[in-house]
């Protein structure tokens, strides 16, 4: 015999995929003729940007493109030179299952770089960067919220959840031409350049969404003229872009993730030859996810009064969105030299910043690391660089409660420095964003089936048992060894709750 099972269907989002594809990186570089010859290497590294992802069937598809740079020291000793190459990258991940309407989230990471001259016009680059993606399918989840049956006793949760709504994500581009500052001399090139988002205000309005901010862009440029030194601009440039999100509404909790995928950037002249401006176009990755709260009734367990009964369940868990958390910290290190007095310092950046949480004690305690990029001069005059790892450590207060997980991100914005004896004191601005997720694991319930043959055994001359129950037994566990019903316990036993009060002896009727 089966049951008749009520079903509920949920939009919750399941992890398919969550993990790193390595790629390796190994070239051998003759420096073109325009390039000075090495005197000394000061930095080499790996830029990877992810600028496509896609999903076909059960292959996840990311392409992209990476950027070896190379910063040395020119044979006099008094300049910095820079090399760059770029190539393309495709990664193919399979799948555990069909993935056609799924939320991607991709990143990539340099694992490590090594870079040696074998001579003045040549050398070589060994490394590799990973990319990481996450896989979140988005289909409709079905819960039993009941089973149909006289004989069937339940236990039943009830949960109280954000259910996906909508979700999108999509790529744009700020575009905007940068003129150079008064007191800055003209440019030859672009050294090095990187941008950051500062995002504003979001505003929901009939499945659309309204995203303003503002993208901040740092360039190291070559100074044009007959002795080229390094110099530095920073832009503020404002946007606002409608972002789809279908499902959405005013009601709804949404977590909006912007990241820089990709600088392209140009010197340009303006009318009287002079190179002046920057043609820029900073191209955002953006990813929308509405949810809207929902309470739902799940079966946990069952039994039958009259009959043995096969259930046919896995067990499964499904995430949703709890709270998302932004903070910014201002976060001071000392940073000090042994072999170089830092006299003037060129630049100071970051490349690297990542974070680990907790949710404990209504809190979110963060703890990770950010690099510290310096590029100075020494006391004669002689640029050198070097880098650190910083520890931080920080909390959010968290209002959230249930089985909860915490994702984290950081972006190092701006860096501010000053000279402080042989080294430098920084002031890094740690832009901080948590996403508190709920975790909700719950019997996926296919079947439910009474063998007829397997009569539950009773002596209808016995109306209660005794039991000695100890004090905060669950009263559903007993119900289900005597194949009674614990609402007839709580009854027989003027118990209130789910367990028993106090160690001693209960009456189960029969």
């Amino acid at each position: 015999m089966d049951y008749a099972l009520e079903r509920e269907r949920i939009a919750a989002g399941e992890i398919i995929f969550d993990g790193c594809q390595e790629q390796p990186v190994d070239m051998d570089v003759t420096l073109p003729d325009y390039c000075p010859d090495i005197q000394r290497i000061l930095k080499c590294q790996i830029y990877p940007r992810i600028t496509s992802r896609s999903i076909t069937g059960d292959r996840l598809m990311l392409d992209g493109n990476y950027t070896v740079k190379i910063f040395y020291l020119d044979t006099d000793a008094k300049c910095v030179r820079y090399y760059e190459s770029d190539d393309l990258f495709s990664t193919e991940i399979a799948l555990k299952q069909q993935a056609d309407n799924a939320m991607i989230f991709a990143s990539a990471r340099v694992e490590y770089v090594n870079c040696r001259a074998s001579s003045p016009r040549r050398l070589s680059v060994h490394g590799s960067f990973s990319i990481c993606a996450k896989v979140v399918g988005t289909g409709q989840n079905e819960i039993v919220g009941n089973i149909s049956g006289d004989d069937i006793e339940q236990l039943k949760t009830s949960v109280s959840m954000n259910q996906l709504a909508g979700f999108s994500q999509q790529q744009f581009s700020v575009d905007e031409v940068l003129e150079l500052g008064q007191g800055k001399p003209p440019a030859d090139s672009i050294v090095r350049s990187d941008a950051y988002i500062v995002p504003d205000s979001c505003k929901i309005a009939a499945g659309k969404l309204m995203a303003q901010g503002q993208v901040n862009v740092r360039f190291l440029y070559m100074a044009a003229g007959e002795n080229p030194a390094l110099e530095t601009m920073e832009y503020t440039i404002p946007f606002s872009q409608m972002l789809d999100c279908s499902g959405a509404d005013e009601e709804c909790l949404c977590s909006v993730k912007m990241e820089v995928s990709n600088i392209e950037a140009q010197v340009k002249s303006d009318y009287q030859g002079d190179k002046s401006y920057f043609d820029t176009q900073v191209k955002i990755h953006a990813s929308v996810e509405a949810y809207r709260k929902t309470n739902i009734t799940i079966v946990n367990d069952a039994f039958s009064r009259k009959y043995d009964i096969n259930i046919d369940e896995r067990q499964k868990t499904v995430e949703s969105l709890a709270e998302v958390l932004e903070d910014t910290l201002m976060h001071k290190a000392q940073i000090g030299m042994e072999d170089n007095q830092v006299s003037k310092v060129i630049d100071v950046w970051s490349e690297m910043a990542n974070a680990s949480a907790e949710v404990k004690d209504g809190k979110v305690a963060l703890k990770g690391k950010y690099s510290l990029c310096v590029l100075a001069q020494n006391e004669q005059g002689i640029p050198f660089y070097f880098e650190r790892l910083i520890d931080f450590t920080h909390e959010l207060p968290c209002t959230s409660a249930g089985d909860l997980k915490c994702e984290p991100s950081v972006t190092a914005g701006a860096i501010s420095y000053h000279i402080s004896g042989k080294g430098i004191e920084t002031k890094a601005e740690l832009r901080i964003r948590a996403e508190v997720m709920q975790r909700v694991t719950y019997k996926a319930i296919a079947s439910v089936t009474a063998d007829e043959t397997k009569p539950v055994a009773r002596d209808p001359s016995v109306s209660l048992c005794l039991y000695f129950a100890d004090a905060g037994e669950s009263l559903w566990n007993i119900a289900r060894e005597y194949r009674t019903s614990a609402a007839s316990i709580r009854e027989e036993n003027c118990i209130e709750g789910d367990s028993a009060e106090n160690r001693g002896m209960l009456l189960i009727p029969m």
